[in-house]
């Protein structure tokens, strides 16, 4: 069993920790504010960044999950790379080498034609929020055997954005591509990642975890307003095809066992339509 630190130990890393914890990993989850952690989870409560090494813990593997405060380019320097550059320094050295995971994002692909994506597919950022996640994942990469799980957009538990937004009846704007994942099948993507690399097997420097399932938003949004009764708001006038965004493929991980529990936004939403109306009527 492994020494195991989870930098990020909020919703996806807890769910993580569970896990691991119940696979007999001894685990250290930091966050950067609440003292609830999962139970068997060793935790910290603090900024990483400002943590001194002392506290930090011999592991062998690392998962670095952050979530930053603002979606803006200093936001994601300081929840990404600069608390990357916290981790390089302290375990770049280690006598026993470290491995890593980086939660990084799709949003690194700036395809938006249409275009078909998988692990081949350059990655092209088109955004400085896009840009400080390639130079983490770099920064990383020159310092541990990493891999960098590039998720699509996380849906789950507690995640009612969407839903607040159609049942609100704003305006849909123009049709897109969209492409998701249901945090239980990204917990279960991080597991299989740890077993292969504290297994020794090679991985590569990045894998895709999406639900293989691209839609349009407006078939999203359509199966959710009726769900929710609420009206259509989308301008039909624009055309039902869509007019921007990418579809997006995760072969490695399928090759490699990876079975998902949602393969798409109906079998992930059917649950979260019932926490969201139960919410409504607290």
């Amino acid at each position: 069993m492994a020494n195991i630190l989870i930098a990020g130990c909020g919703d996806l890393g807890s769910s993580l920790a569970k896990d691991l914890v119940a696979k007999g990993h001894q685990v250290t989850g930091i966050r950067r504010s609440g003292i609830l952690f999962p139970e068997g989870v060793e935790g910290i409560t603090g900024d990483l960044r400002e943590l001194p090494n002392e506290l930090l813990p011999d592991v062998s593997l690392i998962f670095l999950i952050m979530t930053p405060n603002e979606r803006s380019e200093a936001g994601y320097k300081q929840a990404y790379y600069d608390t990357a550059q916290v981790l390089v320094r302290r375990y770049q050295h280690s006598i026993n080498p470290v491995k890593m995971v980086f939660v990084s994002s799709t949003s690194v692909y700036g395809q938006n034609q249409g275009e078909w994506v998988d692990e081949q597919s350059p990655a092209q950022p088109n955004s400085v929020t896009a840009k400080v996640l390639i130079e983490t994942e770099a920064l990383l990469q020159q310092a541990f055997t990493c891999v960098s799980a590039r998720c699509s957009g996380i849906y789950g538990p507690g995640r009612f954005a969407l839903m607040k937004k159609v049942v609100a009846e704003q305006a849909w704007g123009a049709n897109s591509w969209t492409n998701r994942v249901h945090r239980d099948d990204v917990v279960a993507a991080l597991l299989l990642l740890a077993e292969l690399m504290l297994k020794d097997q090679e991985v590569p420097a990045h894998v895709i975890v999406t639900d293989q399932t691209p839609v349009s938003m407006w078939e999203v949004k359509l199966w959710l307003a009726t769900s929710l009764k609420a009206a259509i708001k989308a301008n039909l006038e624009e055309g039902l095809a869509p007019q921007s965004g990418k579809r997006i493929l995760a072969d490695y991980l399928r090759q490699r066992g990876w079975q998902l529990r949602y393969p798409s936004y109906v079998a992930g939403y059917r649950n979260l339509l019932v926490d969201y109306k139960q919410s409504l009527a607290v």
